[in-house]
């Protein structure tokens, strides 16, 4: 992956790059700013999609597809207010039955694989999977499996990661990438749970957003010591690249000289006592 995907966001782009065919987790607790992340991404790339759609430029569009599982129908009517014409999104309220949720990120991947094998950048969402693991352990326990951890199937990994290999960057065939942000709640900022960490151990890097520093107003609440990228620098913009390296080393480097200058400071007026004693 040597081509970036921008999302809009500073801290974003510039410690946790995301590379087009990058399979991104968000996670964090409920109404902290986990579907503004998406909507930041996919805003971004509309300039770029309408340039794209023109000759002469060489941006390439990137069509986005935003899965809402058991959301609130006014949720998916602002979406669908703020959507552009390269979006599809595809979703189910609270009152749809469970084998209709189950069956509605299958459809979503199909969509999106179409749109990948005629060489598009795609980006994937799926909102969220944590409700989609709910119905399938609701499919389950009527047909007698049996239940394990958290009485959620044995087979929810294989579900789960079956949806989400088939993301990625093709090297032939047109060059076509398929990003996926997968969506998990959590509940009291737990991330060790049952679903959480199933998808963590599939995804390549996490954003996690905290539910104190979107209380504190700070917008997007996206926890740097939690969140990671594991695709790193190399999908990154080298220019964005240089310009964060020199604003870390400036960040390092000015508390260590306040600390020599500090402990000189204070060597000089140890030095002075001494010698007044003396």
């Amino acid at each position: 992956m040597n081509e970036s995907l921008i999302s809009g966001m500073r801290i974003v782009d510039s410690i946790l790059p995301i590379g087009r065919g990058q399979r991104q987790l968000i996670l964090g607790d409920r109404n902290t700013g986990k579907t503004s992340i998406v909507l930041s991404t996919l805003l971004t790339n509309n300039k770029n999609n309408y340039l794209g759609s023109m000759d002469g430029f060489g941006c390439k569009r990137l069509f986005g597809i935003y899965i809402g599982i058991n959301q609130n129908l006014s949720k998916l009517y602002k979406l669908t207010s703020t959507s552009s014409a390269f979006t599809i999104i595809l979703g189910t309220h609270s009152s749809s039955t469970a084998m209709i949720t189950l069956t509605l990120p299958l459809l979503g991947i199909t969509f999106a694989e179409q749109l990948r094998d005629r060489g598009f950048d795609v980006l994937l969402c799926f909102d969220d999977l944590s409700k989609h693991a709910k119905s399938y352990r609701q499919i389950s326990l009527i047909l007698g499996k049996v239940p394990s951890r958290d009485a959620f199937p044995a087979d929810i990994f294989n579900i789960h990661s079956s949806i989400l290999e088939r993301c990625g960057r093709l090297n032939w065939y047109f060059r076509g990438s398929l990003s996926c942000f997968p969506i998990i709640e959590t509940v009291n900022s737990d991330i060790t749970e049952f679903i959480a960490t199933n998808v963590i151990s599939i995804t390549d890097g996490q954003i996690y957003t905290n539910k104190q520093l979107f209380n504190f107003g700070i917008r997007p609440a996206i926890d740097s010591a939690l969140s990671v990228s594991r695709i790193g620098s190399s999908s990154q913009c080298k220019f964005i690249t240089i310009i964060v390296i020199i604003h870390l080393d400036l960040d390092y480097k000015i508390p260590i000289v306040a600390l020599v200058i500090s402990s000189v400071g204070s060597i000089i007026d140890l030095s002075r006592k001494v010698k007044w004693k003396v």
